[in-house]
């Protein structure tokens, strides 16, 4: 390979990335520590972070080091892998190519106050907008018995990089079913209390079937799929909420059940402290 490689020009450096990561591709297939480079770049940019940026996350790292892949393997140091893996919560065996399941696996299906300590944990991204759903479901329909895949993705801030906010993302392995009652009324409780907790919609995007599969089982990194309008129509929350709460409630007849649901966790008694160490108590209206 060359010595250097793009046309983006920093000051006296110039990278050739799109060079880079061709190169990377073509040898990975067949070479270990270019496999490991090319998930090490990979692993930035699907986070939406510009491969001259990764210095300022990677402080071992310089743009000098990311020049060409004579710089950049051998700054590959054991260090700097578990410094970029822990930045975006991913596996360290995934970024060093033993295997292709990126994000440790997560659950919370018949666990829903797990659910709310994970949530409890996130460092809350600006917008609030702490937890999305993805579904392949051109729309979800209790009464409708096809399959409803859905997966949920907790969103969590690492840093600002100049104006933009940078987040992670935290994906369950859960194969949550829309037809499959169970299923529904623990996801809808979930929102709800979430919805009424943080006073924030739950987005709900619509995504192929194959790429939703790919992040249920945590092979696929999110951040593409989560980059529509915050303000999806339906919201998810729009399933949990009666018709006085929402104007476009949907199944509402189904809201009963969910609030026994609700009090048969406890999840009536969660609460969150604020910035302030005041502790907001969340409160459930009937159907």
């Amino acid at each position: 390979m060359g010595d250097t490689i793009l046309k983006l020009e920093i000051g006296p450096i110039t990278l050739d990335v799109d060079a880079l990561m061709r190169w990377l591709l073509a040898k990975g297939k067949n070479d270990p520590m270019a496999l490991v480079a090319l998930r090490f770049l990979q692993l930035f940019k699907s986070h939406g972070v510009a491969i001259s940026q990764i210095p300022r996350l990677i402080p071992q790292l310089t743009l000098e080091n990311l020049r060409s892949t004579e710089s950049l393997l051998p700054v590959l140091s054991c260090d700097v892998l578990e410094s970029a893996a822990t930045l975006f919560g991913v596996r360290r065996v995934w970024l060093e190519g033993v295997d292709d399941r990126i994000y440790p696996p997560s659950t919370c299906y018949s666990d829903p106050q797990g659910f709310f300590n994970d949530v409890a944990s996130l460092k809350m991204p600006a917008n609030g907008f702490g937890l999305r759903a993805l579904t392949s479901s051109k729309s979800l329909d209790c009464r409708n018995v096809r399959k409803q895949p859905i997966a949920l993705v907790l969103v969590e801030k690492i840093q600002d990089l100049g104006s933009e906010e940078i987040v992670r993302y935290r994906p369950y392995g859960d194969s949550w079913d829309w037809s499959y009652q169970t299923s529904r009324i623990q996801l809808k409780a979930m929102v709800r209390v979430m919805c009424q907790i943080y006073q924030k919609p739950v987005p709900l995007y619509q995504i192929n079937v194959n790429n939703l599969q790919a992040i249920i089982d945590g092979k696929h990194v999110p951040h593409a799929a989560l980059q529509g309008c915050l303000l999806t129509n339906p919201s998810l929350e729009d399933f949990s909420l009666s018709n006085k709460e929402s104007a476009v409630s949907r199944e509402a007849f189904e809201l009963q059940k969910v609030v026994d649901y609700i009090r048969k966790h406890d999840l009536d008694t969660f609460a969150r402290v604020s910035g302030q160490g005041q502790r907001q108590i969340v409160r459930f209206c009937k159907s």
